[in-house]
């Protein structure tokens, strides 16, 4: 071959290689999750990221990784429809007793040809794996079917019925990196429109690799590739005794969060807690029959034939249960025991919360129309004026706290220490002078199991079922936050099942106390 023919081929395939680094984006860093069984039973797993779609919603991570110019933020926002799930050995048996497995997480899978031109602007041009991400750990591979298989299409608007479709396959492009499992592990990478539903009981682990910052709270892109950032969050619901802590980082602030109590004694403290219902909902089982995988078939009074009951119960914060056991109408299949007539669920009526649940409502009732004058009632008056006040910034009147409706829609929101829907902002900057003392109180009454003699003045029992009866650093409410989540540098994280075999520190983070328990709380906006 001649020089020149030999130069003619290089530069050919340098032209080819060029236009195909045009359609793919810069191969992505990566970091692990490792999952490990302690426990006796099966375990399956799933990672999903979440959709990120609508006005003023944008992928920082994406961003700062990809180097959009800050003036152009807006419109390269690297938009989601679906929510992208990998499944761990769905169907290869789960993570066996005793046994792990470990994912390696791209920090991007492309799923639609790249340019500078174009990049962010596409929808679903990519599945971010590291930004916002959740894990859900199911026991048994039934409650793992009824949740890989809800799936419905997103009709167009106007259309009333949501067709049944099996859940779709990502398809990535050619080259593009995606997660990958060790040896004798599969991965199945499937997307949805919807969440599966509450009744199929999960725990959720939340992580994010990496940390982003940039427009419109900072003025120009940083990304710190270094960090990972992770919790046990119990916000909704407690189900399953798991840890996580960092991986690839030996230094002491690695401690673990969560519990490492084995599934028995964990599922015992769960059923003492709420007696079937009768000291406090838990939520409903719904099954999933294999010829109509859509159709929840609720089963208080056991599963449908040919299918295993699940290990019970799942149970729901206080936040939850009022949100759901006062929903109008109430929802149907039902979400927890405390919802609706039958046929939905028997001998129960709607908002019967067991004795427990109740005694929140009675306390609540108590102090802020029966004249109590404990301590307790002072906080709870006083988080009752800060709400109202934030109700009237936001709509211009005070709520009608004597309709039932309004009431526990009222009382929900202040469990959940969140903004009333349909106002904008964060309760923080609504009243912003009041903020202060407002959030102080209502993490002195989110603790007060400390302080107080009288069960019947205990303002939140979950918040004392998670972090003293469980002995568990989860998040038991919203911003309950310093004690449980955590940020550091680290290769990846490492999630346990029922014990701390596997972790790189097997120390855990120190549990709230009557001493300490106001620096766990206060510190979020």
């Amino acid at each position: 071959m001649t020089r020149m023919g030999y130069t003619l081929l290089v530069l050919g395939v340098l032209l080819w290689a060029g236009g195909a680094r045009a359609q793919l984006a810069p191969p992505p860093p990566t970091k692990t999750i490792t999952i490990v069984n302690n426990s006796a039973h099966v375990m399956y797993a799933v990672i999903q990221a979440p959709i990120q779609f609508g006005k003023n919603v944008h992928d920082l991570w994406m961003q700062a990784q990809l180097g959009v110019k800050e003036a152009d933020y807006l419109n390269r926002p690297f938009l989601t429809t679906k929510l992208y799930r990998a499944w761990i050995n769905h169907g290869n048996g789960g993570i066996p007793p005793g046994g792990s497995v470990t994912i390696t997480v791209p920090f991007y899978t492309q799923l639609h040809p790249w340019t500078q031109a174009n990049s962010g602007k596409v929808q679903d041009q990519f599945v971010d794996w590291w930004n916002a991400m959740r894990v859900y750990v199911f026991e048994g591979k039934d409650a793992t079917d009824a949740a890989y298989n809800y799936s419905q299409d997103n009709p167009p608007q106007g259309q009333p019925v949501k067709p049944v479709l099996p859940p779709y396959p990502i398809t990535p492009m050619t080259g593009a990196a995606v997660p990958t499992c060790t040896s004798g592990c599969a991965l199945d990478l499937r997307s949805y429109f919807i969440g599966f539903p509450n009744g199929i009981p999960a725990q959720l682990v939340e992580y994010t690799f990496a940390a982003a910052e940039g427009p419109p709270n900072q003025s120009t892109f940083s990304i710190d590739l270094a960090k990972v950032n992770y919790n046990i969050s119990a916000v909704d619901s407690i189900y399953l005794p798991m840890a996580i802590g960092a991986k690839g980082n030996n230094t002491a602030a690695n401690t673990y969060l969560g519990s490492v109590q084995n599934v028995q004694a964990f599922q015992t403290a769960l059923n003492e807690y709420t007696l079937q219902g009768g000291l406090w909902p838990a939520f409903v089982p719904a099954y999933f029959l294999p010829s109509n995988s859509i159709i929840a078939v609720p089963s208080p009074n056991g599963p449908p034939r040919g299918i295993t009951a699940y290990p019970q119960p799942q149970v729901p914060s206080a936040n939850f249960m009022y949100a759901e056991s006062y929903r109008v109408p109430a929802p149907a299949p039902p979400t927890l025991t405390s919802d609706g007539d039958p046929p939905w669920v028997t001998k129960r009526t709607h908002g019967q919360l067991g004795d427990v649940g109740q005694g929140t409502l009675d306390l609540w009732n108590k102090c802020t129309t029966g004249g109590g004058t404990s301590k307790t009632c002072t906080r709870i008056q006083a988080i009752r004026d800060f709400f109202v006040a934030d109700y009237k910034v936001c709509f211009g009147a005070p709520p009608r706290l004597n309709d039932p409706n309004v009431l526990h829609a009222f009382v929900r929101d202040v469990y959940g220490w969140v903004q009333f829907e349909g106002c904008a902002g964060s309760l923080a900057n609504t009243l912003p002078a009041q903020y202060p003392a407002a959030i102080k109180t209502f993490c002195d009454l989110m603790y007060n199991f400390f302080t107080v003699t009288d069960d019947s003045e205990v303002f939140d029992p979950y918040v004392k079922l998670v972090h003293v009866t469980l002995a568990s650093n989860a998040y038991a409410f919203s911003i309950d936050d310093e004690q449980a989540f955590k940020s550091l540098p680290g290769t990846g994280v490492i999630v346990t099942i029922a014990g701390a075999n596997g972790l790189e520190n097997k120390t855990q983070t120190e549990l709230p106390t009557a001493a300490n328990y106001n620096k766990f709380c206060e510190s979020a906006p």
